[in-house]
């Protein structure tokens, strides 16, 4: 059984698109990551075992093999574990739909919560280049993911919360921007302001 979900990774200061891909076969139980990972997108397995056990679905006694494409890309940090926990359910048939407009990134914790990412701001610009129409990121992101325009930010603080919403029993609305905080932004000091320090 194959999945595959949309995430993004970072590359420098710019984001690129990332394929997350799930393959369940028959064989011995393993969990293998291949696609330039580092450490830190190793370890996802433990925490993407972890909250699929905790929030009540089944882990697959199987071969599992999760793919990061482009592989010519190392991939850093935790921003995959969501992804990753959702191309398994989506393979393992524990949940259904099409997810082909929608891009995940967050950290997992071992019981199921998202946590928070660096990096949010370039991935949504990015997102909304690719033309995707959902991005779902972490809730403790939101005020940064949702100064980008154009594509709906939908914040996420666990993993129930996501498949009630995708099956219908919750109903999550898209964070607005806070134009508070673009108003606090413009307000700040410009050195253009300093008299009698030219260099400045």
């Amino acid at each position: 059984m194959f999945a595959q979900i949309n995430s993004l990774g970072l590359y420098g200061m710019n984001a690129y698109v990332v394929n997350v891909e799930a393959d369940i076969s028959q064989g011995l139980p393993t969990f293998d990551i291949v696609g330039l990972p580092d450490a830190a997108v190793k370890e996802s397995r433990e925490r993407v075992r972890s909250s699929i056990k905790n929030c009540g679905f089944d882990f697959p006694v199987s071969r599992i093999t999760v793919n990061f494409a482009p592989a010519d890309i190392k991939k850093e940090g935790p921003v995959y574990d969501l992804p990753m926990l959702f191309a398994v359910l989506l393979a393992t048939r524990q949940i259904s739909g099409d997810f082909s407009d929608c891009v995940f990134a967050g950290e997992l914790s071992l019981n199921g919560e998202v946590k928070p990412i660096n990096g949010i701001l370039s991935m949504a610009i990015k997102a909304r280049e690719e033309g995707f129409k959902r991005f779902f990121i972490p809730a403790q992101n939101v005020a940064e993911g949702s100064v980008v325009e154009g594509i709906d930010i939908i914040p996420i603080k666990s993993i129930t919360q996501l498949t009630e919403y995708f099956n219908n029993k919750l109903v999550i609305l898209p964070a607005l921007p806070n134009s508070e905080e673009k108003q606090n932004f413009l307000d700040i000091p410009d050195f253009k302001d300093v008299c009698g320090q030219y260099e400045a």
